[in-house]
C-alpha cells in the first residue's frame, strides 16, 4: 500500500506481503495457493496394488519415493508394468513442486521388494530390499537372489549394486555425514557382503556399515556385525544415525540377546529393543521396549533429534512401561499409539500414548525437521486425540500426521477424511521443514485437500499417493 502525501506525491509502497513457506499450525494461507496446510498432492493412474516403503528429500528439496507394486502404474505419461503378478521395485523422483522428474522400475518374474531408501549428500538414492525368487538387475547385471543394496545416481542411473545371496532381508537404511551407508536386517542362510560368507545361527540380526562410494565393507571404518542370542530368531527392523555418526536401531528377539562381550555385556531380556552403537560398531547400550503385564509393544519407527536422543514410535496394547514412564490403552487386543524419547544415554525422557480404547491406532514412521520438531505418521480407526480434541476417522481407517516439539508438545495434527482405507507408513521433511508423506488409499476419488486425485476411482486396490504439507 502507498499513500498520497500532503504535497500531492505518492509515498513509499509499504506492507508488501510475499508468499512464504506454508505452516500447518496457523489458519493463514502463507504460500498464497488457496489451500491451508496442504501444499500439493499427487495420485497416479494405476491398475494393481502398491506398497510404499520410504520417502526422502535431497538438499534441493526434490522428493524420492520407493515402493513395491504389481500391475501397472503411470508416472508422467510413462506406464510401468510388473513382470508378473508378483511385485516389482519402483523408485520415483519429483521436484519440490511435485512435478514428476523420473521413475525407474526393476524386477523379474519373481517377488522383488524394496524395504527402505535414503538419499546421500549428492542426491543419490540408495535402496535396500529383497529378491527371494531370482536375481534382479538394477543395471549392473543380475544379482543373486536374497537381500540387496543399490546405489543409483541423482538421475536414476546405476552406480553400484550388491546382492548378498543367502536368505533374508534388509529392512532399514541410514546414511551418515560421511555418506557411509548403514543397513540393518536379518538372515537365515549364509550371506556375503564382499568379505566372505557369514553363516547364521538360526535367524540372526545384521548391522553393517558400507563405503557409500563403493559398497565395500573392508577397511577400518566399515564393518559387518551379527548378533544372536539364546533364541533362534533375531532381527533388526529400522535404523537411524545422529550427527556424530552414532547408530541406533530397533529389533526383536524371542529371548535374551547379548550385544556386547563376555567382559562387557550389553544384554536385553525382552522381545523388542533399541540399541546404540558407536561409529565403529561397538555396543554402547540396549534397552527393552516391551509392554507391561499382559500388554505388548510394537516399535516400528525411529529417528534421532538434534541432541542425539532417539525417538521411537509404534503401537501398544493395554499397558506399556519404560523406566518410570507408563501409558495405558484399552483392555483388549486393540492397539494404541506410543511416542517415546530416550536420552542419548538410553534413559527414558518422556513417553506419550494416544488412541481410543476400543479401536486400532498404529504409528509407523517418525522424522524430525531442521528445528528438531518431530513428525509422526500412522493410521487410526475410530477416534484419536493428540491433545486438541478428538479426530474422528471417516473411513474404515484414515491416516494421521502429528507434529510435536522436542518436549512432546503438540504443534499441529491432521487426519485424512477419505472413505475406504488410507494407509500412511513413511514420512520425511524438506530442507524448508515441510512435511513429506507417501501412502496408499482404497478410497474412490480420494482427496487430500487439493481436490480428487487421478487414478483413485477403483476402491478394490491400494493406490499410491504422495503429498507435501506445510511445516
Amino acid at each position: 500500500m502507498r499513500t498520497c502525501g500532503t504535497d500531492g506525491t505518492w509515498g513509499a509502497c509499504e506492507g508488501e506481503v510475499l508468499p512464504a513457506v506454508e505452516r500447518c499450525d496457523a489458519a493463514d494461507d502463507e504460500n498464497c495457493d488457496g489451500f491451508q496446510c496442504i501444499v500439493w498432492a499427487a495420485g497416479f493412474e494405476q491398475n494393481g496394488s502398491c506398497w510404499t516403503s520410504a520417502i526422502a528429500s535431497d538438499a534441493e528439496g526434490n522428493v524420492f519415493v520407493s515402493a513395491a507394486f504389481s500391475g501397472t502404474i503411470t508416472f508422467a505419461e510413462q506406464s510401468f508394468s510388473s513382470a508378473s503378478e508378483a511385485s516389482d521395485v519402483l523408485v520415483l523422483k519429483l521436484s519440490p513442486a511435485g512435478v514428476p522428474l523420473w521413475a525407474k522400475k526393476f524386477g523379474d518374474f519373481g517377488v522383488d521388494d524394496v524395504t527402505d531408501l535414503a538419499i546421500d549428500s549428492k542426491g543419490n538414492p540408495v535402496l535396500v530390499g529383497e529378491s527371494p525368487q531370482g536375481g534382479v538387475d538394477f543395471g549392473g547385471g543380475p544379482l543373486p537372489e536374497g537381500p540387496f543394496i543399490v546405489r543409483l545416481g541423482a538421475s536414476g542411473e546405476h552406480l553400484w549394486s550388491k546382492g548378498l545371496g543367502g536368505r533374508g532381508t534388509l529392512t532399514g537404511i541410514a546414511i551418515d555425514s560421511s555418506d557411509d551407508i548403514i543397513v540393518t536386517g536379518r538372515f537365515t542362510l549364509p550371506i556375503d557382503l564382499g568379505e566372505g560368507p557369514i553363516a547364521p545361527d538360526g535367524e540372526d540380526l545384521l548391522v553393517a556399515k558400507l563405503d557409500g562410494a563403493t559398497g565395500r565393507v573392508s577397511g577400518p571404518d566399515h564393518w559387518v556385525r551379527t548378533f544372536n542370542g539364546s533364541s533362534a530368531y533375531e532381527a533388526a527392523t529400522a535404523v537411524a544415525v545422529d550427527s556424530s555418526k552414532n547408530i541406533f536401531f530397533l529389533g526383536w528377539s524371542n529371548e535374551t540377546i547379548n550385544f556386547g562381550t563376555d567382559n562387557a555385556p550389553v544384554r536385553v531380556d525382552g522381545t523388542r529393543f533399541v540399541v546404540k552403537l558407536t561409529p565403529a560398531g561397538k555396543s554402547v547400550w540396549a534397552r527393552a521396549l516391551n509392554g507391561a503385564g499382559s500388554g505388548s509393544a510394537q516399535p516400528t519407527g525411529i529417528a534421532v533429534d538434534l541432541s542425539s536422543r532417539p525417538v521411537i514410535v509404534g503401537s501398544f496394547s493395554q499397558k506399556m512401561q519404560v523406566g518410570e514412564h507408563t501409558v495405558t490403552g484399552g483392555a483388549g487386543t486393540d492397539s494404541n499409539v506410543f511416542v517415546l524419547q530416550l536420552e542419548a544415554t538410553g534413559m527414558p525422557r518422556w513417553l506419550r500414548g494416544f488412541g481410543e480404547a476400543a479401536s486400532d491406532q498404529h504409528a509407523f514412521g517418525v522424522t524430525r525437521d531442521r528445528s528438531g520438531n518431530l513428525v509422526v505418521v500412522g493410521t487410526a480407526e475410530g477416534e484419536i486425540d493428540f491433545g486438541r480434541g478428538p479426530l474422528k476417522a471417516q473411513g474404515i481407517q484414515n491416516a494421521f500426521v502429528a507434529k510435536f516439539t522436542p518436549d512432546a508438545e503438540l504443534v499441529w495434527n491432521h487426519l485424512t477424511e477419505n472413505t475406504g482405507e488410507d494407509t500412511l507408513r513413511v514420512v520425511a521433511t524438506s530442507p524448508e521443514g515441510e512435511t513429506l508423506i507417501a501412502g496408499t488409499t482404497t478410497a474412490p476419488d480420494a482427496d487430500f485437500g487439493t481436490g480428487p486425485l487421478p487414478g483413485t476411482s477403483d476402491g478394490d486396490r491400494a493406490r499410491l499417493f504422495i503429498a507435501k504439507l506445510g511445516r
